[in-house]
């Protein structure tokens, strides 16, 4: 350090004789603005003196002054991180530019402040660059709904397995979560496959067209379910349609023609048994994809079983008019008609068939829409 800024740095610390406000508001600029230099270095003695002076000055100035150091200490690589600390733990304003920038804070240092300060400081920290998933989890765990989303929205986060199983469960009630959950990049595919139940029919699509199930995968749930593969008996007390469809399946007579006939005869039982067996899912998981308002699920079905454009068109159509339940539509809006149809036209069979495997072998698939089913039981009537 030079003579004369040796000499200044005396200046100063006679200056903090002086405790009037204007007077620690003059040694706060002063002091501020010699730290800050790109001049020399201080020395390491000089250094911890003047950073225990702004310490102390910290509490005696206005926000203003605190707030304007704190932008300038937030960018700096080689700042103090006693001061560092002592501002990211200062009022909001002053903290903002702290706990959003510097790399500086350390994780303990952001887990005091998490568990310490205020909502508004965990709402920064959720929009920082290197949040790990130590951070991530306190941040779902001390913050409310506002700092999650927050949180999900920041694609730079690291969020762990543990965490996203939790925050998927979440946005079966919280709606906000969903579509930033399901756009992150990091969001396993099988996980957002299980918020396919839930969400809306835009989010339904963009799983569908966006989350491939990996097939090395999927070859081991198969595997692991060998032993438990659907197989279609008819009882002793089975009703005629039960039957009938037995021997036509038996026959290799359950046909695509055979199916979209008996929805046009009204023979609606016939249908969705007969289509349960197509697509060896549980009768009443089809029942559920006929009564649900949006139809995806039942284009993924009618997809895999490699159902042309025409057929599917029919089986939508028809299906819109089944039920006697409010929130399923008697009159089908056309754009509806042509957004189904254009997604029907470039969901591939491949994926469709992948997926609908999946839904075959996924337990927890099973259990959530088994869930789901139990909150509409009362209301639904099948046929």
């Amino acid at each position: 350090m030079s003579e004369t800024e040796s000499d200044e740095l005396k200046q100063l610390i006679a200056l903090s004789k002086d405790s009037s406000r204007r007077g620690r508001r003059h040694l706060f600029n002063n002091i501020s603005d010699l730290f800050l230099t790109d001049d020399e270095r201080l020395s390491e003695r000089e250094h911890a003196l003047i950073t225990s002076i702004l310490s102390k000055l910290l509490t005696e100035i206005e926000t203003t002054l605190r707030q304007n150091l704190a932008e300038q200490l937030s960018v700096l690589e080689n700042a103090p991180h006693d001061l560092i600390n002592l501002l990211a733990n200062d009022e909001i304003e002053v903290a903002r530019s702290i706990l959003f920038k510097s790399h500086l804070l350390a994780e303990p240092d952001l887990i005091e402040i998490i568990q310490n300060r205020s909502k508004e400081h965990l709402l920064v920290i959720a929009e920082r660059d290197d949040i790990s998933t130590t951070i991530s989890e306190l941040l779902i765990n001390y913050g409310d709904e506002d700092v999650v989303s927050h949180l999900i929205e920041n694609s730079d986060a690291k969020i762990s397995r543990e965490s996203m199983e939790y925050l998927v469960e979440e946005s079966k009630r919280i709606d906000r979560f969903q579509e930033p959950l399901i756009a992150r990049h990091d969001i396993p595919t099988d996980l957002a496959h299980k918020m396919f139940w839930w969400v809306s029919a835009a989010l339904r699509r963009h799983i569908l067209q966006n989350f491939e199930i990996d097939e090395l995968d999927l070859n081991e749930k198969i595997v692991a379910a060998a032993k438990t593969e659907y197989d279609y008996d008819v009882a002793a007390n089975s009703s005629h349609a039960d039957i009938l469809i037995a021997e036509l399946a038996e026959r290799n007579e359950l046909t695509e023609r055979f199916l979209v006939q008996t929805l046009r005869s009204k023979q609606i039982r016939l249908f969705l048994i007969g289509l349960a067996v197509k697509s060896q899912l549980e009768y009443l998981k089809i029942c559920r994809f006929i009564y649900d308002p949006n139809a995806e699920a039942l284009a993924v079905v009618v997809k895999s079983l490699e159902f042309d454009r025409n057929s599917f068109s029919a089986i939508f159509l028809l299906t819109r008019n089944i039920s006697d339940r409010d929130n399923v539509k008697k009159i089908t809006d056309p754009e509806e008609v042509e957004l189904m149809m254009g997604f029907y036209d470039k969901l591939s069979v491949k994926n469709a068939q992948a997926t609908l495997r999946f839904w075959q072998l996924e337990t927890d698939y099973l259990e959530v829409v088994e869930e789901l089913e139990s909150e509409e039981d009362e209301q639904r009537v099948y046929l």
